[in-house]
């Protein structure tokens, strides 16, 4: 017969893995592209576990309505990591936010601290992740947030989101290369997705397919996209793979110039291998890169 106290240590050692699986973290990255950052600068974070709160194929959310299950995710997460600057609109703010999740979870913006921002109007343009230059920048900003967040693993975050920022700053510096042996760089884009991008690359945007995301152009506003692209001498009209090129590749024929589809990281596959996420930005970045090489001719 096992004695009182080898009978308590048996119960502490079948109780010890219900305790580490409490103390563990869960962060929820609002999209994939956030994820990804995510992804790297909480690696080897002991006790963080990381989410994607809407599926991997879900692009921007704009109009987005989330569903039962990502509504749990959400109520379930000690920690939200979102991109900011108005992207996930449908989560709203305030008091609407901290309904959705539990007492004392925190929520993380990407976009804080960000400097360089374009506009959209009388708002920034949300889509940073499209650009390696401004993916840098959130890199280093969740670092700093999640070091304040847990002080105990600062350096760990900080030492990640250092890391991260240098192969995106050094991803950046080869769009600058490649931008200054363009031949031609008057393009229209299908939206506001690719701006940040653009400028990387010293590219003019010359124009917007759609005047908001997933609207159409008119029958006018049609004549005076072929009457820009003609009067500016675009070389190229670029379109997404989440959404149909058939109006980008209508431009085009009208007015004859490529088309061509880019992929602005803003979806991508559910179940990358763990410690891949970089990689597998830097591998959709350079495909792009030399899709508009290709195009576009350089010198």
């Amino acid at each position: 017969m096992k004695t009182p106290t080898a009978l308590l240590l048996c119960l502490l050692l079948l109780l010890l893995p219900v305790r580490a699986r409490g103390q563990e973290t869960l962060c929820a990255a609002s999209i994939f592209p956030i994820w990804l950052l995510v992804e790297e600068v909480t690696r080897d974070v002991p006790g963080v576990r990381t989410e994607l709160l809407l599926p991997a194929s879900t692009g921007c959310p704009h109009d987005y309505a989330m569903s039962p299950p990502e509504r749990r995710t959400l109520a379930r997460a000690d920690i939200l990591v979102i991109n900011g600057l108005g992207l996930e609109s449908f989560l709203g703010e305030g008091e609407r936010l901290k309904s959705l999740m539990k007492p004392g979870a925190a929520v993380i913006d990407a976009s804080l601290g960000v400097t360089g921002l374009l506009r959209e109007g009388a708002h920034p343009n949300p889509h940073l992740f499209a650009s390696p230059s401004m993916s840098a920048q959130m890199a280093r900003s969740l670092a700093g947030q999640f070091a304040a967040l847990a002080p105990e693993y600062a350096q760990l975050y900080l030492k990640n989101g250092e890391r991260a920022a240098m192969r995106l700053e050094a991803l950046a510096e080869e769009c600058r290369a490649l931008g200054s042996r363009l031949k031609a760089r008057g393009v229209v884009a299908q939206h506001t997705i690719f701006d940040y991008l653009a400028r990387d690359l010293g590219l003019s945007m010359e124009a917007h397919i759609q005047p908001h995301e997933g609207q159409e152009p008119s029958a006018a506003e049609m004549i005076g996209l072929v009457r820009t692209i003609r009067e500016r001498h675009a070389a190229a009209v670029i379109t997404e793979p989440q959404y149909p090129a058939r109006t980008g590749k209508t431009l085009a024929a009208e007015t004859g110039i490529p088309c061509l589809s880019l992929d602005p990281v803003d979806h991508g596959p559910q179940d990358l291998p763990q410690g891949t996420a970089l990689d597998y930005y830097e591998r959709t970045m350079r495909k792009n890169l030399h899709t508009l090489e290709n195009c576009l001719g350089s010198r």
